[in-house]
Parts: C-alpha cells; structure tokens; sequence
C-alpha cells in the first residue's frame, strides 16, 4: 500500500510532499515557503517542514537514512551546516550529500529531499 501526505500543487508541479511504502519513508523538494530571509532562516524552516512532514508520516528526523541537499551557491554551505548540526541527532546521523546548483526559484537558497522509515 502506498500513502501520499499532503498532496499539493505548489508553483504549478502536481506532488505528494511525502509518499510513505511499507516502512520507507520518501520526502520531495523541501524549502521553505518564506524566502525572505538568509540561507540559516531558509534551513531551519525546512527542516521544521521535514520534521512536521516525518511525523505525518509516523517517523522522525533519529530515523532518516540519507539527505540530499541543494544550496543555490557553496558560500552558503557554512551558515547552513552550522544549522543542521544544530538539528541533527548527533547519535543518529544521517547519510547526507551536499551540492550546489540553479534551483527552481533564485529566491530559494536551499531544498533537502530526505529518505527515511517509520520508526
């Protein structure tokens, strides 16, 4: 059986924010809605929508397997991973690749996509 959490059509793309199969766990594009603020405000805002998005899912951020993160520009990789070791369980790290790339909107700094299971 396959579970589709909240289902949307942000900037036009028809997606499920999280699909859930068995005990896997899938999250889409994360980032966040409020692009005003810099590349710390724009991390900790995604990863509160990866928390609350887990949840709906029935798993946590102690139970991610890999996270792939896109940062607009590597200048940014500092402030933002100084955000993320802020938030991630230091017993429980996940596996995590980090690029840089032309994202979707030059208005957002940062998009994760995470794999996790139900814990």
């Amino acid at each position: 059986m396959v579970e589709r959490i909240e289902i949307s059509k942000t900037d036009g793309a028809l997606k499920s924010m999280a699909v859930v199969h068995n005990d896997m766990v899938f999250l889409s594009g994360v980032h966040a809605t409020d692009t005003s603020g810099d590349i710390k405000e724009q991390t900790r805002e995604v990863l509160q929508k990866v928390d609350k998005l887990l949840e709906a899912a029935g798993s946590d951020h102690k139970s991610i397997f890999v996270v792939h993160i896109w940062l607009k520009d590597m200048r940014y990789f500092g402030a933002m991973n100084s955000v993320w070791n802020e938030w991630a369980d230091p017993a429980n790290p996940p596996a995590r690749t980090c690029v840089s790339g032309e994202l979707y909107r030059s208005d957002v700094l940062v998009e994760a996509v995470v794999i996790a299971y139900r814990s």
